[in-house]
């Protein structure tokens, strides 16, 4: 069977920020650094140096992400590909789509075939997800119910009990 080759088109492009930001103010960092501050001694005293330091990079990356605002990223969605971030996702190696809400951002989840990454997160910014969806429903399903792992479960319920602002 041969297969077809037709010139690729672009069926939808946008520019949108690359991830939700959310300014956030002094309490958060100073609860946030003191938690980790609390449980960085306790490792201490067990002698789990390594932890200690993950948990310090792991503050440095939450403070680094909470205070600086995110760049501009392009996507495009082709007849041949999904393509965001320069890299290219063909149609073959994409599973399903939906929808998620946060922060009052509407975020694109695709889930992929590929080990890495397992799923792209794109934000919409003021693109109709009707409009989108419309497109992608040519290529691959939709998904209505989005999956939640034990990860996702466990952190959703953490953050709804521990406020830190």
């Amino acid at each position: 069977m041969a297969e077809e080759h037709f010139e690729e088109k672009v069926l939808l492009e946008w520019e949108a920020p690359e991830r939700i930001f959310v300014k956030r103010g002094k309490k958060y960092f100073q609860n946030l650094f003191a938690i980790l501050f609390i449980f960085a001694a306790i490792a201490i005293f067990f002698r789990e140096f390594l932890l200690a330091a993950v948990l310090g990079v792991l503050g440095f990356l939450q403070y680094a992400l909470g205070t600086t605002p995110p760049g501009r990223a392009k996507h495009r969605i082709t007849t041949h590909c999904i393509a965001t971030h320069g890299q290219e996702y063909p149609w073959e190696e994409l599973e399903d789509f939906w929808f998620a809400e946060s922060n009052r951002e509407t975020v694109l989840n695709i889930d992929t075939k590929r080990l890495y990454p397992g799923r792209l997160f794109l934000l919409l910014g003021s693109l109709e997800k009707v409009k989108v969806a419309s497109v992608l429903k040519k290529y691959i399903p939709l998904r209505k119910r989005p999956p939640e792992d034990f990860l996702e479960k466990l952190s959703s319920e953490v953050s709804r009990r521990i406020k830190l602002e």
